[in-house]
């Protein structure tokens, strides 16, 4: 009998721990699971660049050597080179260093017939200029060619080109001679006061420059002439 009391108090002391034994599982604190996979972040080969939002742009001046080149260069040589006389455009040597110096090479004397001349209607005269150019090679000098432009008094910026050269007339006596008009004049009706300009230059047969004048550019006025009107 007593061995049966003993067994009995054996089994329950057995369920007993097992019972404690769930309650331990209870209250302690479960185990965290594991942490899930993360992605590892991928190795690029360029990194992304970083922005600064303070940087201030500065710019580079460029920089270039100029290459000063005279308009009109190739068509003119230095003076103390004979070239053959243009067709049109600027008188040889225009552009050369005693342009608005006149310098006679070649010519004994420039005669004028008078220092005014008047255009539109109305009594002004004279209405027309003789030019007479004396040379100092009468016997090589074939021809005599006349330059002519107009540039206004008042404001001198304003000025034609110049005309492509008028043939001057061989006297007996040995002068070239040219009678200018108005109409050998290129847009004479834009100017109420002008400045006649003109150029001499002689050449050989063969086109050889053997005479050049300076620019005369204040001896000859052009003038409009005012109409008198009746009362």
């Amino acid at each position: 009998m007593k061995k049966i009391i003993h067994i009995l108090l054996l089994s329950i002391f057995l369920s007993g721990c097992t019972a404690l034994q769930n309650v331990g599982q209870l209250i302690t604190s479960p185990t965290a699971p594991p942490p899930a996979d993360t992605q590892t972040p991928f190795a690029s080969a360029t990194p992304i660049p970083t922005q600064n939002l303070f940087a201030t742009s500065t710019s580079t001046p460029l920089t270039f050597t100029p290459t000063v080149t005279a308009i009109g260069a190739e068509l003119f040589t230095p003076t103390n080179t004979e070239t053959p006389i243009p067709t049109a455009g600027l008188p040889p040597g225009a552009l050369s260093g005693n342009y608005f110096t006149p310098k006679n090479v070649g010519f004994l004397a420039i005669l004028i017939s008078n220092n005014l001349m008047y255009w539109n209607e109305g009594p002004c005269t004279p209405r027309s200029i003789n030019i007479s150019a004396f040379v100092e090679d009468v016997v090589n000098t074939h021809r005599v060619l006349l330059f002519t432009r107009l540039r206004e008094k008042k404001n001198t910026l304003n000025v034609t080109e110049w005309n492509s050269g008028a043939i001057m007339t061989k006297a007996d006596n040995g002068s070239f001679n040219y009678n200018v008009h108005t109409f050998n004049l290129r847009r004479y009706f834009y100017f109420k006061e002008a400045w006649l300009e003109y150029q001499l230059v002689a050449m050989t047969e063969d086109r050889d420059i053997i005479g050049r004048t300076g620019i005369y550019d204040r001896n000859i006025s052009l003038v409009r002439c005012l109409p008198i009107l009746s009362p």
